[in-house]
């Protein structure tokens, strides 16, 4: 079946193809950039609210309905991935709406984005333990750089977090991923590296992903890892991959273009190509659809090397 989407969704959104998950519908558990990080390359901005407290930010059962609401169609999906606007383990109940989808739509696979602050607590580890995959973030491998990159709340502790993580790789059997997100001059040097490729050892992720500014970010100063050093850091971690591109081919249908633009934005800046590889139009049709948005004053474009790229004006 054709990927049609409701742009009136308030917690799905997409899907998309993603780079990693190839076609993914999100699950938005947070109403807006609630976080237990502000890291400074952020896509989705700078954290509105920076916490570590747990509660049920936006009702279960409506997240539930969405979700059924959209599935009845059975879409060709590779991933239905709870991430968007925060960290969301933050959502109390978020291990009732991972056991819901595993329950009764066992044909799907559920992934998880999550930065791992709060795998520590035994709690939310008991809760993602039904995902089929968790990814999660490893920005820094110094207390310094994980307060320059990554902002923390206060309570969190590096040496916890990391602990947690290799608690939770010890009891996890499904797949784990890392992902490393490096910015220049901070965390691209050998003795932030080492440290890292340390920990890795000690966690044995499925797979490590690397990454580096490619859409806006939280602040201006961010600077991209040039790629021929991004290919060294790959071979120096062993076995760490690019992430270049999207590797998925879906296309999503809906009637209602600059509504679905608009809620895509929200949580993941796109150009003219994304949003026409996303829609299945052309890159001019794309482009007219991103002017008519720019024009109402919904969304804003910043240029990066990528090209232009268009987010939410909040």
């Amino acid at each position: 079946m054709k990927n049609k989407i409701n742009s009136g969704y308030r917690y799905i959104f997409g899907p998309v193809p993603s780079r990693r998950l190839g076609v993914s519908l999100g699950v938005d558990l947070l109403p807006e950039k609630i976080c237990t990080l502000d890291c400074i390359y952020c896509e989705c901005g700078k954290t509105k609210t920076l916490t570590t407290c747990r509660k049920e930010y936006v009702p279960s059962i409506k997240v539930e309905s969405e979700i059924r609401d959209y599935l009845t169609g059975t879409p060709g999906l590779d991933y239905i991935t709870f991430s968007g606007s925060g960290e969301p383990t933050l959502h109390s109940r978020i291990g009732d709406l991972i056991k819901f989808l595993k329950c009764d739509y066992p044909h799907y696979r559920v992934a998880l984005l999550t930065n791992g602050t709060l795998l520590h607590e035994p709690e939310v580890l008991k809760q993602v333990l039904d995902a089929d995959l968790v990814k999660v973030s490893l920005d820094a491998g110094s207390v310094e750089s994980f307060v320059r990159i990554n902002r923390p709340h206060k309570a969190l502790e590096l040496s916890k977090i990391t602990d947690g993580l290799i608690n939770f790789r010890n009891i996890y059997s499904k797949e784990l991923w890392v992902e490393v997100f490096l910015v220049k001059s901070i965390n691209d040097n050998e003795t932030e590296l080492k440290k890292i490729k340390d920990f890795l050892k000690l966690i044995k992720p499925d797979k490590i992903h690397l990454n580096t500014l490619d859409r806006p970010g939280t602040e201006s100063r961010v600077e991209a890892v040039e790629k021929s050093v991004m290919k060294n850091i790959a071979g120096y971690l062993e076995g760490a991959r690019l992430i270049d591109g999207p590797d998925s081919t879906g296309k999503i249908f809906t009637s209602d273009v600059t509504g679905f633009i608009t809620a895509t934005v929200k949580r993941r800046p796109c150009t003219a190509g994304d949003v026409s590889d996303i829609l299945n139009i052309t890159y001019e049709e794309a482009g007219k659809y991103l002017d008519i948005l720019s024009e109402r004053g919904e969304i804003e474009k910043k240029i990066m090397p990528r090209g232009v790229f268009y987010f939410k004006i909040e």
